[in-house]
Parts: structure tokens; C-alpha cells; sequence
């Protein structure tokens, strides 16, 4: 019973066609197998073949692969040339059935379904489909044998046939649907296996539907074997730069399509159309100017005269070989290198050839800078690649240094006023390598000198003001009086031209800890850590504005900024307490409320050194404070280090002394 099933089976695979929509039924399968769905009438046969284990064959998306064993030298960025046919290998595997067109040799076959259309004296149409022995049904002219044929040999048969029993009639033969074949695609393939494809399906097709080749598999070897041989081996370059599907073949019934390793794969960079790393036809001796072919051909900028290939020894070096493309075109053969595995081409560009010839300009330019010197570059072109002239430009005369080296420098001027007039045509010097022009600024050119006024004012913002001119006093009248908020005593002039330069001592000592320091680095430490700007410019605010004292009234300078603060509300106390910070003001209340409500002293602070900074910038000590104001700064500093062991150690070194002298004086004296 079991040998009857298989044989049943066997039988209805041969028999019955096979449609493609059953394999697009298939693709969309996510279980462990892909199935391949053969139509068998009222019953289904699947066929099912486990899909490949990541370990043998890689099942990633589909990139460009680059080769590792081959790139080197900075050519990791390049992909096999060919491997970009196939990345979207699944989506045109969905729309097979949408491209084929009918190929002009197509021959006819089991499962092929024919309309024959008769027209004349007698008009038919009769829809037909070759049975397994290749025959069809064509009444009244019987059975006709037509595997094998063309369509128009068909149709010449039909028409002797149909002549025996009509006349005056035309024929049309129409393919209504091709045949479909089952053909095998293995080898270095991402998804080997087998599938079942349309009869005007190609090899390309069957290793396109089979996700193209893996990263080590040939694209210029492709192998069809028919009937146990050899029947064509398909180089996909030769589809890929013709366009043509001439080298291509199509399919037949138990084809078998096998892809087997790329024996050779040769690198190409520089300046070629196409930088690649390119395949080579096994057995065809592929030399440089095939692959320069491949490549696209040169770019204008190629430098042909000298032509890099970097071929790998048996040895694992490499040595260079430089080859003269212009004689190789010439017709000389012994320049046309046989390529090799693992070779490397380089093409250089003609501008690394010669050497780089530049001009410089600096000065009154918007943006100056060195420049590419060109031929016959002039003076004004200089400027006008530099972004021409500033403002301040100084335009009755320009330098222009002749640097030659080995000489003396040479110095020109000329007029850049006659120059832009166009009155002195010898202005525009024609520029040679190496030459710098300076453009100097018009002397003491100054535009837009600015003072900016923040905090407690009416109208704060920046404010005009003209050099060695404006004083104080005259902006604070521009800007519509204080807020009620203001607190004079506090305001100050910031110039930030006065900035002390990176005090690197400081920012060293601001990582170390305080045992790693002498005393004199902690001191300065202290010093500058408790140093307020020095960038403050020193006035009395409330003595200007109140008195109308002239000696606070500064002069401005371009950059000045004016800062009015808001009227502080605590009492700062900073140093050795537990918890330094701003303690609300309290009209009455002494040192001591302060000291408490910032925690009180620490362990190390020394409340005898205590200090109090008025908010007045005045400095006293803590007994001589009457009161304390809003604004005002308590400092707890913190007890010097007490070193017990070395005086001690100091103390008895002298007393071992005193007692080494008192015993050779009484010694002496009893002697």
C-alpha cells in the first residue's frame, strides 16, 4: 500500500503543472522549512527541505560584501562590484510572474497552455495545454507532437495540418501560460535549494529567486548543468555592463544551477569611474585593461603614465609593480599585466603629481588666509577669493612680499584705491607662488565703542559711548535712574581688559589636598581664593551719584560693563562654620546670632582671626564692629597647623646637646 501512495505521487508530480502563485504561497511560510507547493489538482504535495543553520550559510540581510583578505590599504569601504544585483533579491522574487516577457526562442513543452485562434471561413478558438509526452489535442487535425518547437514552428505545423481540412483561414497561436520547471540552485548560494520557476525564467532569475550568491561565491562562473553536463557557464558581467540578456539563458526542466567559490578578486582605487573590487573570470587571463574596462574607464584627473599594482608573493609580501597605462594603449601587450589574486590597483590623480602652489593674504579681508595660486592670477582676484575688503581697509597702499627662497625677501606696493578705480592698471600685479599681501587697517580706526549697564536701572542694555570721553556719570544720567532695588554700595565697573592672565599655580592648587601643601602654598591659596575680582574697577557709586564726587567718576573704555545689584537681604558668613552661606539680616543682632545660625565654628576654625568685610568694601575685626548691615561678609579662618613632633624632636636634640656640654665641663673641672 505504502509503495502504491509513493508511486501515486511520483506520478502526479511529473504530471500535473506546477503554478507559480503555490510558491509565493510558500515564501510566506515562518516555520523552520520552506515549502515548495506543488498543485495536484483537488489534493496538495509538499515538498520540504529544512533551511540552511546559520553556521553553514550566513542568512543576514543582504549587503555588498567587502573582502577583508583583499582591501587593505583603506579600501574596507569597498563592496564586490555585481553584489548589489541582489539585495533586493525577495521583493522582485514576489513579482516574477509580473516581469516575463516571451523570449523569441522559447520552445514548447509539458504543462505549456497554448491558445490557437482560427480566423477566416471558419473562426475558432481553442485553448490547449501539452500534455507529459509533449502532444497535443488539436481537433480536426488530431494529435500533434510538439515538444521541442518553436512557437513559429508550431504555428507552420498547425497551418499544413489545418489545410487538409480548411481554406481561406489565418492562424494565431498565443502562449497563454508558460510552463513551469523545477530546477536545483546549490553551491555558494545564500538559500540553495530547489524551486519551481516559469520556463522563460533565466539563470539570473534562479540565483536571484535564490538570494545571490554568499560573500565568497562567484558571480562571474555560474554553472548550468543540463542532463548530467556542462551546458553554459553564465558571467553576470557581461549583464551588468551591457544591459543585454544575450549572455543569459533560460531554463529548462531539472536544470541544475551551481555557484561555486570565486577563485580570483582583484582591487581597483584612485581615479576610475568605479572603485571597486572586481571578480575575475576564472581561465581568461583578465589583464589591466580589462579591469580598467570594468571599472568604467579612467577620470579626467588619472594619472596614466604610472599606473600602481601591489601583488601578493608566495611568501606573504608584497611588492610593487608600475605599469605605463599610455603604452599599454598604444598597442605595447608586454605593459598589459595578467592580473592576479589578491592584486591591488592604484590609480593616482594628476594633482598629486605636481606640487601645490599657494598665495597668501592677510590683513583687512574678511577672510584671510592661504589660497591655491591659479595661472594668470591677479592682485584683485586674490581679494575677491578672500571675500574683499573690510571697512577699515587702508586703501592708498598694500604690501605684497616676493618670497623667493634662497633670496632676499622683495617688498611691492601698490594702490588698492587706484586698483578698485581701475585708474592704475600696474596695481594689479600678476600674482607668483609664495607671495603674501598685507592690508593694513586704517590707524586708529575705531567703530561702535559700546558700554553695557545691567541690574537695578530703568533702562538697562548698551550705550554708545566715545574713547577717552564718556564718563560714568554721563551713562548712569542715559539710563532713567535706579530701581528701588538698587544698592549703590554694591555696584561696581567691570573691564574685562583687566583680567589677570590663567593663574596656573592656583588651578594646581585647587587639586591637591590641604597636607599635600606647604604653608606658604596655602596661604597663597587662601589669598586667592578669598580675592575678589581684580577686574573690578574700584568706585564709591553712593559718593558719585549722592555728592556728586568728581574723583569717582571714571572715564569709560570700549567692553566696560556696569553692574547695579539688587539691595542683598543677608549677612554672608563664609570660612571654618558648619554651614557657610547667607544668614537673613536681623537689625540688632550681633556676631554671635550670625556664627550660630551658620551652624557655629568648626573644630579647626580660629574665632580670635575672625573678620568682618563691610559691605562697604571696609575690612575690621570682629571686636570692632558696631553692627552689622545687609550685605556685609563674616570670615571664620581656619587654625595654622600645630607640628608637635618636630619641635620635640628639636627639643630634645638641644637638651641632649646642653647635657653633652655640661658633662665635659664638669668632667674638666674635677679633673
Amino acid at each position: 500500500m505504502l509503495r502504491r501512495t509513493v508511486s501515486t505521487l511520483l506520478l502526479l508530480l511529473i504530471v500535473n503543472p506546477i503554478f507559480p502563485q503555490n510558491r509565493r504561497n510558500a515564501a510566506t511560510d515562518t516555520s523552520g522549512f520552506d515549502h515548495r507547493i506543488y498543485d495536484l489538482g483537488r489534493s496538495n504535495f509538499y515538498l520540504r527541505q529544512p533551511k540552511p543553520s546559520p553556521g553553514l550559510l550566513d542568512t543576514t540581510p543582504r549587503t555588498s560584501p567587502s573582502v577583508s583578505g583583499i582591501t587593505g590599504q583603506g579600501q574596507s569601504n569597498l563592496s564586490v562590484f555585481g553584489f548589489d544585483l541582489f539585495s533586493d533579491a525577495q521583493e522582485r522574487t514576489d513579482h516574477q510572474s509580473e516581469v516575463l516577457v516571451l523570449p523569441p526562442n522559447y520552445r514548447l513543452g509539458p504543462g505549456d497552455r497554448l491558445g490557437v485562434y482560427l480566423l477566416g471561413t471558419v473562426q475558432k478558438n481553442i485553448d490547449v495545454v501539452v500534455n507529459v509526452e509533449g502532444k497535443i489535442l488539436l481537433p480536426p487535425a488530431g494529435v500533434l507532437d510538439v515538444w521541442g518547437l518553436t512557437m513559429d514552428e508550431f504555428k507552420r505545423v498547425l497551418v499544413k495540418e489545418l489545410s487538409r481540412y480548411y481554406d481561406n483561414f489565418n492562424v494565431d497561436i498565443m502562449l497563454l501560460q508558460p510552463k513551469n520547471v523545477l530546477v536545483a540552485v546549490v553551491g555558494d548560494v545564500r538559500r540553495p535549494g530547489k524551486y519551481v520557476l516559469s520556463a522563460m525564467n533565466t539563470v539570473l532569475d534562479a540565483v536571484v529567486i535564490a538570494g545571490g550568491p554568499t560573500k565568497g561565491g562567484s558571480i562571474r562562473n555560474i554553472q548550468l548543468i543540463r542532463n548530467g553536463k556542462l551546458y553554459a557557464s553564465v558571467d553576470l558581467y557581461q549583464f551588468l555592463m551591457s544591459g543585454h540578456n544575450d549572455y543569459d539563458v533560460f531554463l529548462e526542466a531539472g536544470d541544475r544551477i551551481y555557484v561555486p567559490l570565486a577563485e580570483s578578486k582583484v582591487t581597483i582605487r584612485g581615479e576610475v569611474k568605479r572603485q571597486s573590487i572586481f571578480e575575475l573570470k576564472p581561465g581568461a587571463d583578465e589583464r589591466l585593461s580589462d579591469l580598467i574596462e570594468l571599472a568604467g574607464g579612467f577620470t579626467d584627473l588619472a594619472y596614466q603614465d604610472k599606473i600602481e599594482v601591489s601583488r601578493l608573493e608566495a611568501d606573504g609580501h608584497r611588492r610593487l609593480i608600475y605599469l605605463n597605462y599610455r603604452e599599454i594603449a598604444a598597442g605595447d601587450s608586454a605593459q598589459d599585466l595578467v592580473l592576479q589574486n589578491k592584486d591591488h590597483v592604484r590609480v593616482y590623480s594628476k594633482l598629486e603629481q605636481i606640487t601645490k602652489r599657494t598665495v597668501s593674504i592677510f590683513g583687512e579681508v574678511r577672510r584671510p588666509g592661504q589660497y591655491r595660486l591659479e595661472d594668470d592670477m591677479h592682485l584683485s582676484d586674490l581679494i575677491l577669493k578672500a571675500g574683499n575688503l573690510t571697512r577699515k581697509a587702508y586703501t592708498l597702499e598694500a604690501e605684497i612680499a616676493k618670497v623667493d627662497p634662497g633670496k632676499p625677501t622683495r617688498f611691492v606696493k601698490v594702490s588698492l584705491e587706484k586698483l578698485r578705480d581701475g585708474t592704475d592698471g600696474d596695481s594689479d600685479i600678476v600674482l607668483e607662488e609664495d607671495d603674501q599681501v598685507f592690508i593694513r587697517a586704517i590707524p586708529e580706526w575705531e567703530v561702535g565703542l559700546t558700554v553695557e549697564v545691567q541690574g537695578e536701572v530703568m533702562f538697562p542694555g548698551r550705550y554708545a559711548i566715545v574713547k577717552d570721553s564718556t564718563y560714568l556719570s554721563e551713562i548712569l544720567q542715559k539710563v532713567g535712574g535706579f530701581t528701588d532695588d538698587a544698592f549703590l554700595k554694591e555696584a561696581f565697573v567691570l573691564r574685562p581688559s583687566s583680567r589677570p592672565k590663567f593663574d596656573k599655580e592656583f588651578e594646581r592648587l585647587k587639586e591637591m589636598r590641604r597636607e599635600e601643601m606647604s604653608d606658604l602654598e596655602y596661604q597663597y591659596f587662601v589669598m586667592r581664593q578669598n580675592t575678589q575680582d581684580i577686574n573690578r574697577i574700584v568706585v564709591d557709586f553712593e559718593k558719585l551719584v549722592y555728592q556728586n564726587d568728581r574723583s569717582q567718576d571714571i572715564i569709560l573704555e570700549d567692553g566696560d560693563i556696569i553692574v547695579v545689584p539688587k539691595a542683598p537681604k543677608v549677612v554672608t558668613v563664609s570660612g571654618r562654620v558648619a554651614k557657610p552661606g547667607g544668614v537673613t539680616y536681623k537689625p540688632g543682632a550681633n556676631l554671635a546670632y550670625y556664627l550660630a545660625k551658620a551652624g557655629g565654628a568648626s573644630w579647626d576654625a580660629k574665632l580670635s582671626k575672625t573678620k568682618v568685610i563691610k559691605v562697604t568694601g571696609e575690612v575690621l575685626d570682629d571686636e570692632d564692629v558696631k553692627s552689622f548691615q545687609p550685605g556685609d561678609i563674616i570670615w571664620v579662618p581656619r587654625k595654622s597647623d600645630r607640628r608637635f613632633w618636630p619641635i620635640a624632636l628639636q627639643t630634645i636634640s638641644v637638651m641632649a646637646q646642653l647635657a653633652s656640654i655640661f658633662l665635659i665641663i664638669d668632667t674638666a673641672v674635677n679633673r
